[in-house]
């Protein structure tokens, strides 16, 4: 039996028809498609019937399933998603859905009805093997499977599988390994590979009862064409860019701010421009909104030192600015954990946690004007709010670590680091990396970790993790975002995640 393997497909038709030509020049004799039909390519609905007609067995992936539900779903997605996937009506404006509208409304009822009926996983026997089709892993179709997999998660999920043969798709990544008597194949991505190769990729499974074997290929195929079409669609050019450079979104992104960063780090002038504050200060005979807002309108830096009446203040202003509640409190509850278990390094106090405390909570304030430049503005609007009774040079630390949560690290070139004295600009550095740390633990906006502790070595900080379900994507960026820590206590960041209630074969490292 010989059987064509793809996934991640992601509406792009000229990779599709480059790979399905491929596989059956090598005569195959079925498709098996292991979803994530649509999203960021041209050609969704085209797609879907394409491989209708070929009769592929196939599943639905996460992807498809955030297409389908947006419409449902729009409220809770609103500003808790980059602006490529989530706004509704540009791709340059902080709305909701506009990529996975984009797709909804380019898939015909017929096509939607039929994404609808596939299931998320298909289990079947071939030359007396069974074989489970799954989106991302047996137990979640967010979960990554890849070369950097652990074996010891390999065992655990073959376990759980049941099966004798597992293929997969979602990492965008080429992958087979065989564990103990289990095979894992990811199909790799056929429409939008994230290795640095933009050629499409899918996988040959050539099977008897006495033979087994899987090859992957990378097939030639016109990405000017699928680049072009995205563009004439009016899809963000970053789309366009993640199939030409073979990479994925936030790859892509992290390419283009990181020449932005080069010149953010020579501007002076943040905070020359100052922006209107989020709300105007209600009139002598307006009505406050809420007693809430009565009372944070009556305190000031003067009279006001309980810290529970300041962090009233701070969210007062978090709630004006429309913050996605659920995923701030989860990174500042991942902030304040990470500060107490790193004090033995950095030895700050009560103080500075607070400050911590305050720039967590409005770290992503900004959003009110929009994704991009977003840490400016909470920092422009931390420094210029009437919400706040904090005085100046507690505004500048505050909005420092807030406007250092993500970008351009710390630097005396900016005009407010610059403001500040050199051991305050040492406790932002601090602060900032933590807070750097728990906003990429968080990179899902699912509250995925539920606890961590730390070991600090000589050479290296461990962050021990205990997670309510795989949090590959949350791990990876809070890496990527542990420069600044790295850097300030001189020592390399190991993140580990653990699965409650699962041993050592659930550990990601």
């Amino acid at each position: 039996m010989k059987v064509a393997l793809i996934g991640d497909v992601h509406a792009n038709l000229p990779a599709l028809e480059a790979v399905l030509a491929d596989a059956h020049q090598r005569g195959v004799e079925a498709i098996w498609n292991v979803g994530d039909l649509v999203g960021y390519g041209a050609f969704p609905d085209e797609v879907v019937q394409r491989l209708r007609q070929e009769d592929a067995l196939s599943i639905v992936g996460n992807y498809d399933i955030k297409v389908l539900e947006v419409k449902k779903k729009k409220d809770k997605w609103k500003k808790s998603q980059i602006p490529e996937k989530c706004s509704e009506t540009s791709p340059t404006t902080s709305s909701y859905g506009f990529a996975f509208n984009w797709a909804y409304d380019n898939l015909s009822k017929q096509s939607r009805k039929y994404l609808r009926s596939l299931p998320k996983e298909i289990r079947l026997e071939a030359e007396g093997k069974r074989i489970l089709l799954t989106h991302g892993s047996p137990t979640s179709n967010e979960e990554h499977i890849a070369s950097d997999t652990s074996e010891k998660r390999l065992r655990e999920l073959a376990e759980m599988a049941d099966a004798d043969v597992i293929i997969c798709g979602h990492s965008h990544q080429p992958f087979k390994q065989k564990v103990d008597d289990v095979w894992f194949i990811n199909t790799g991505s056929v429409g939008r590979p994230d290795d640095g190769d933009q050629r499409a990729c899918y996988a040959i499974l050539n099977m008897a009862s006495d033979f087994f074997q899987v090859d992957h290929y990378r097939v030639e195929y016109d990405v000017e064409k699928a680049a072009a079409a995205i563009r004439e669609q009016g899809l963000p050019e970053v789309f366009a860019q993640m199939i030409l450079q073979g990479r994925a979104l936030d790859a892509v992104l992290e390419i283009s701010e990181k020449t932005e960063v080069e010149a953010e780090k020579a501007d002076d002038s943040v905070v020359a421009e100052p922006v209107p504050s989020p709300t105007e200060e209600p009139s002598d005979d307006s009505e406050p909104e809420t007693a809430d807002a009565a009372a944070v309108a009556a305190v000031s830096a003067s009279t006001v030192s309980d810290d529970e009446a300041l962090l009233a203040s701070v969210l007062e202003l978090a709630r004006v600015c429309e913050y996605e509640e659920g995923h701030t409190q989860q990174v500042t509850r991942l902030a304040l954990l990470l500060f107490d278990e790193l004090q033995p390094l950095h030895s700050l106090g009560a103080k500075e946690r607070f400050w911590l405390h305050c720039g967590a909570l409005l770290h992503d304030i900004g959003w009110i004007e929009g994704w991009k430049g977003h840490h400016k503005t909470a920092l422009r609007t931390i420094q210029d709010t009437t919400l706040l009774p904090f005085d100046h040079r507690e505004r500048l630390i505050i909005g420092s670590i807030a406007r250092y949560h993500r970008r351009a690290l710390p630097n005396k070139k900016h005009s407010h680091f610059a403001a500040l004295e050199a051991a305050e600009r040492e406790i932002v550095k601090v602060l900032a990396g933590i807070l750097r740390v728990a906003d990429g633990l968080d990179r899902t906006h699912q509250s995925l970790v539920e606890d961590l502790s730390c070991e600090v070595k000589p050479k290296k900080i461990i962050v021990q993790c205990s997670v309510r379900c795989p949090a590959e994507e949350d791990r990876q960026t809070a890496l990527r975002k542990g420069r600044l820590l790295e850097k300030v206590f001189n020592r390399k960041l190991v993140i580990e995640c653990q699965q409650s209630g699962i041993g050592d074969a659930g550990l990601q490292v």
